[in-house]
């Protein structure tokens, strides 16, 4: 997926958190045969050295030119067990802490972070996020506005992203070893698509 992403959108991939969660979720629920769904909100992550990257913009969801959130993915249907949450531009955040001005002082994150809530997700309310955080975690949290957004870009993307779901795919079915039951074998020729500007 991330090569995918990459691949369409070479400059931008590190800003871009609301494909990765749409994409991934996507696949994520083909892949495993469960529910997921992306999710838009708030977001603060820790940088090393006393340095907290918070992306707290709740106005930036109806502001055209964006601002600081986030996007990730969680299970949807988690009725029986604890909601699982994934972040797949976990990868990204070194880069995107040292493009918005701070420097990044920890080891380099993992490519993603999936897991129960409780083990990934930092506990507490916005007004008393810790400075510091254990590594391999985060603290996030959804908001109306950022639900809203979400279901507005899902709407007004949806070739896009169909188009891109699609291509990641194909890529994961083609990187399965032949003998795999997991899905089935890539369709033979893939379209040729054009990516709209997201």
């Amino acid at each position: 997926m991330n090569q995918v992403i990459r691949q369409y959108y070479p400059e931008q991939y590190c800003s871009l958190c609301h494909v990765y969660a749409v994409i991934g979720s996507n696949l994520t629920s083909i892949v495993l045969g469960r529910v997921y769904r992306p999710v838009a909100g708030l977001a603060a992550v820790d940088c090393g050295g006393g340095q907290l990257m918070r992306m707290m913009d709740n106005d930036a969801f109806a502001n055209p030119a964006g601002g600081s959130y986030h996007c990730w993915i969680e299970s949807a249907d988690d009725l029986i067990a604890e909601c699982e949450v994934i972040d797949l531009t976990f990868r990204h955040n070194h880069v995107y802490a040292v493009k918005n001005g701070y420097g990044w002082q920890r080891e380099l994150p993992p490519d993603f972070l999936w897991g129960p809530r409780s083990s990934i997700v930092v506990q507490a309310p916005p007004d008393a996020i810790p400075l510091a955080f254990p590594d391999g975690t985060v603290w996030l949290h959804e908001t109306d506005e950022g639900w809203q957004w979400m279901t507005q870009q899902l709407l007004a993307h949806q070739n896009a992203f169909v188009a891109l779901t699609a291509e990641a795919l194909r890529l994961f079915q083609a990187s399965l070893p032949p003998q795999s039951t997991l899905l089935a074998q890539p369709a033979s020729a893939p379209a040729t698509m054009a990516m709209a500007e997201l």
